[in-house]
């Protein structure tokens, strides 16, 4: 199986990276054979604009049969803690449109699209590869994608009543919208790396979110033909 891993930056993507060098044959610049599966790691850059620019690059190349994207989010959940690893089922473009005083209106509520039209489904973009899982093994959820990480209480406010999103990134929602688009078998897990909270930077936990996350990221790697329903 051709499967690509994403990631935003080098340092999501780096232990992967290290693991793979010390228990796989390298067959190119960043390209794996492991246990049977080619395995290319991609770095696609921070934000929505530069995940549809490279990803979609890329993906007019070739095809692979399946495409992960890993990174860090921020947690709006409580129930989902620092160090926390999710799978993302649906996202929303969460800042894109206008203010309107102090409102926010999405381009759905502007007219300027349709909240059914392809690939939305009610404004969301969302993942229908998530049932060839057998076992996700992780918490499954929603999310919202920002190019402004929210960082006042306002904001935060404003984010929760509109959406009640659990995580939130600068990308998941753009590679959910390509990956769409392609026609290409994918799946998005992040670790949680902080609350989404007013911004204090001394409560994040990125090394621990890190290490949970390829964690969990070998084992989906090292059982990947067992966890897939063949459709």
């Amino acid at each position: 199986m051709h499967i690509w891993v994403t990631a935003p930056t080098a340092m999501e993507i780096q232990p992967l990276i290290s693991w793979l060098e010390s228990d796989s044959q390298q067959t190119g610049q960043q390209k794996y054979r492991f246990r049977g599966h080619d395995i290319v790691i991609k770095i696609t850059g921070v934000g929505a604009v530069a995940t549809v620019f490279h990803l979609t690059r890329e993906l007019e190349k070739e095809k692979p049969d399946w495409i992960l994207q890993i990174g860090l989010a921020g947690s709006y959940d409580v129930k989902l803690a620092p160090g926390s690893v999710v799978a993302v089922e649906r996202e929303r473009l969460a800042d894109l449109g206008a203010e309107d005083h102090d409102c926010f209106l999405d381009i759905f509520s502007l007219g300027l699209e349709s909240p059914d039209a392809f690939p939305f489904e009610q404004g969301w973009l969302v993942n229908p590869y998530l049932k060839r899982f057998r076992n996700l093994a992780v918490p499954v959820v929603k999310g919202v994608t920002v190019q402004t990480v929210s960082g006042s209480a306002a904001t935060i406010a404003r984010r929760v009543a509109l959406y009640q999103p659990q995580i939130e990134t600068m990308e998941g929602a753009a590679f959910h919208y390509v990956c769409l688009h392609m026609q290409v078998p994918f799946m998005q897990l992040r670790a949680i790396s902080n609350y989404v909270e007013p911004r204090d930077k001394s409560k994040w936990k990125i090394a621990e979110a890190l290490a949970s996350l390829h964690q969990t990221l070998q084992h989906w790697l090292l059982a990947w033909p067992e966890q897939l329903q063949m459709l």
